[in-house]
């Protein structure tokens, strides 16, 4: 089996770092990023200032104003982080096309024989991937190199607090992680790192040291798989296709508490447009749809109807979705957020003709304003469903 060379490229605290390219004010200083808006807020990205003074992942707004009123608290805009995540990615498809996209801010990337096109060593190219990223996006990205995606997530943690670029070599992975603790491993997750370290296993040398008849009758195949990773041999290579979804969710946490049934709708609408919109990008239906309402007390209600036939037409999609929302609502409860679910997916292989009569739900409506947003920007144009 031929010796994969694989990246992981993971943009330094994402969404802080895309609201210091639109105000380079907020540099130097301890940034959040949170949901929603003030005191309802929960802190989703922080800057390294911010973690140095102690602001952690998932604090409330008013516990940071009150802990840390240093600190620069931003409402999250989503939309502008993915314009800056695509921008990042073609950048990354200037090098190679082989990238997988795993998240809004992560990819993973096949190097393998790169190196001689760009006549230089892969920790070399990995460097100008880094620079070109940064001088192109003014996004800090730290990359971790060796031979699986396993050891490629290893390699980008210790990235991050080593100047940004980690290199795990073949010949030298033991060495170089097998005193790293097993909770570590991307993968191996709370609860079989207990029954790890229940079965004496500590380390990633613990691991590494059991036999594989032992580890697979444990954790399976995957954690078979695990091991074959961590020894450089990639069970998982980079797939540049992107994967389709199995669900689509679309929520936001309100700036205020409410139970203004209207303004409920409202926004379960703007939910409805962006999950099915989502969902067409995909040439997708769903015959499954959910209204997700959480109280401010954090206990969410969620109510499912199927249509008739498959669908991605928001119109379809709104009807069903306002009489679940009728359903779940209770005037007494106060509520910090609205969402929508749309779930049981399927996907057309090719795209229908806009005049072909379909027997799915196909909403030709919908597509033409998809165009127009995506050409002129979203919200283009509105109308009354």
């Amino acid at each position: 089996m031929k010796q994969r060379i694989i990246a992981l490229i993971d943009c330094d605290s994402f969404f802080v770092s895309c609201e210091r390219v639109d105000n380079p004010e907020l540099r130097n200083l301890p940034v959040c990023v949170m949901t929603g808006n003030e005191s309802k807020g929960i802190i989703i990205s922080r800057s390294k200032e911010a973690k140095a003074i102690g602001i952690k992942m998932g604090m409330p707004y008013f516990q940071v104003h009150k802990l840390y009123p240093q600190a620069i608290c931003i409402p999250a805009r989503h939309h502008r982080y993915a314009e800056i995540s695509h921008q990042v990615i073609n950048i990354i498809k200037t090098f190679t096309p082989d990238v997988e996209e795993v998240s809004i801010d992560e990819a993973y990337v096949d190097l393998t024989d790169i190196n001689r096109l760009y006549n230089t060593s892969y920790t070399e190219l990995i460097t100008k991937i880094r620079q070109a990223i940064l001088d192109k996006t003014q996004i800090p990205v730290s990359i971790g190199l060796s031979c699986s995606k396993t050891l490629a997530k290893l390699a980008s943690d210790t990235a991050k607090n080593c100047g940004g670029i980690y290199v795990i070599r073949p010949n030298k992975i033991l060495q170089t992680i097998g005193n790293n603790n097993i909770e570590d491993i991307c993968g191996i997750g709370k609860q079989n790192a207990k029954i790890l370290k229940f079965n004496g296993i500590f380390t990633i040398n613990d691991f590494m040291e059991k036999d594989n008849t032992w580890i697979k009758k444990v954790l399976g195949i995957s954690g078979l798989n695990l091991k074959f990773e961590l020894s450089g041999i990639a069970t998982s290579v980079v797939n540049s296709a992107p994967k389709a979804p199995q669900s689509i969710q679309d929520t936001k946490s309100f700036e205020d508490f409410t139970n203004n049934l209207q303004f409920l709708h409202s926004q379960l609408n703007n939910h409805i447009h962006n999950a099915a919109q989502k969902l067409r990008q995909w040439n997708g239906f769903c015959e499954e749809i959910g209204v997700l309402l959480k109280t401010k007390d954090f206990i969410t209600f969620a109510r499912y109807n199927k249509p008739l036939s498959p669908t991605n037409s928001d119109r379809t999609i709104k009807r069903i979705a306002t009489n679940l929302l009728n359903e779940i609502y209770n005037p007494k409860n106060q509520y910090r957020s609205i969402g929508i679910e749309l779930k049981k997916l399927s996907f057309n292989q090719e795209q229908n003709s806009l005049f072909e009569n379909l027997k799915k739900d196909d909403d030709k409506l919908s597509r033409i304003i998809d165009d127009l947003e995506y050409k002129f920007g979203p919200n283009i144009v509105k109308i009354g469903i």
